[in-house]
């Protein structure tokens, strides 16, 4: 893949449908399976999922996957015996995980990661207004994602992060 062409999609309509998707009510499903969409075209996935934090309770919590089956939408995560999730928590910072060597060091799912034929991931955190309210993550084939996927992935993080605010309507955010 070119570096170059990455998140420089030939038609602009999709990237404004997703924006658009973002005032819908019914968000996140929509506005996050527009995301996929778009990750899919610029960066490429075998599966990708987004993960909002409730750092009170220590959790991550599922809103959507594109493999519903492995990962359901109603999964959570133990923030505290996740490594990877808690170095982005811990950091706010992208994290690539490169190989299957490095998957097993940070990804206690390690198997389930495999088993999709993944064996390289693209974390991504979701900020807005310097507050970190989760992260998005795309996986696939070991050594496909490299550091220059790093940019273009930050900006799907950005047009993803609607969907983490409250119950994902954007009027929610302009309560707090």
């Amino acid at each position: 893949m070119d570096p170059a062409a990455v998140l420089a999609p030939r038609d602009l309509r999709s990237v404004a449908s997703a924006v658009a998707l973002a005032a819908e009510p019914g968000a996140p499903d929509p506005l996050l399976r527009a995301v996929d969409e778009l990750a899919q075209e610029a960066l490429g996935h075998r599966l990708f999922t987004a993960l909002r934090y409730d750092l009170a309770a220590g959790t991550a919590h599922r809103l959507y996957s594109s493999a519903p089956d492995v990962y359901p939408a109603s999964g959570s995560k133990r923030i505290a015996t996740a490594p990877a999730l808690r170095r982005m928590v811990d950091t706010g910072l992208p994290l690539l995980t490169p190989d299957a060597a490095a998957v097993r060091e940070n990804f206690a799912d390690a198997e389930a990661i495999f088993s999709l034929g993944c064996a390289s991931v693209l974390n991504l955190p979701v900020i807005v207004r310097g507050r970190l309210l989760g992260q998005i993550n795309l996986l696939h084939q070991a050594g496909h994602y490299q550091p220059w996927a790093i940019e273009s992935g930050m900006v799907l993080a950005a047009l993803a992060a609607t969907a983490f605010i409250g119950d994902g309507n954007p009027a929610a955010w302009a309560q707090r």
